[in-house]
């Protein structure tokens, strides 16, 4: 899909208002060591809702005033319920190297004063302990962040009927980093001679979560699941 700019989807708007939020109370708790209030947050989301969602498509079956309550629900019940637990040292840190010769850069979430990255999801149902694509993610981090110690945590929040955190260690040892270092030459040589697979077992290949499933149906066929 190179040269594709990702379109927008409401699931990718409610994502990115969701990290807005959670990103602008833990910068304001560098400064004054405090976490926002409920009120506060939900104030926060909706104000990074309406730039979030300005060009996204919603799908026939979803209402804008339900997505900002499921939005504001996620948003406040993580900083009511895991934010205090977490002491930032940096917030949206964008971050790059090279893993085994090959360039690769993210953006961390948090990275605490110990070290830890902090990093945060919504899912449609509770986890089943962090995923292979989640536990690279996460050791890339690692691997390319300054100062960053080998623990990490990924905290979930379901957009389920009741709002769960779901807070999960993950440490970054050989065996995880000797994974990255094989991995990515691999990926880069595929780039290189013009292959990119569809990856539909990832979770997040859906028409709800992935703007490309247009582009993708069109150049491989098949079908791109609901």
């Amino acid at each position: 899909m190179v040269g594709l700019s990702e379109p927008a989807t409401d699931a990718l708007a409610l994502g990115k208002a969701f990290h807005a939020t959670l990103a602008a109370n833990f910068r304001q708790k560098m400064v004054s060591g405090c976490d926002m209030q409920p009120a506060e947050a939900r104030d926060v989301f909706a104000e990074e809702w309406k730039l979030a969602s300005v060009d996204a498509e919603l799908r026939e079956d979803e209402d804008t005033s339900e997505l900002v309550a499921t939005g504001e629900a996620l948003a406040t019940a993580y900083i009511s319920e895991a934010a205090r637990s977490v002491q930032p040292l940096a917030v949206e840190q964008a971050v790059a190297g090279e893993i085994a010769g090959t360039k690769v850069r993210g953006i961390v979430d948090v990275m605490d004063v110990n070290g830890c990255v902090v990093d945060f999801k919504t899912v449609s149902k509770r986890p089943n302990g962090v995923t292979a694509e989640h536990g690279l993610q996460l050791t890339t981090y690692v691997m390319i962040t300054p100062g960053a110690s080998g623990l990490c945590r990924l905290d979930t929040v379901t957009k389920t009927k009741t709002v769960q955190v779901i807070q999960q260690t993950y440490e970054v040892g050989l065996e995880e980093r000797r994974f990255a270092e094989t991995l990515y030459p691999m990926i880069q040589d595929s780039i290189r001679d013009g292959l990119y697979p569809p990856h539909r077992s990832n979770p997040l290949c859906s028409r709800r979560h992935c703007g490309y499933w247009r582009a993708c149906e069109r150049e491989f066929g098949g079908r791109v699941p609901e």
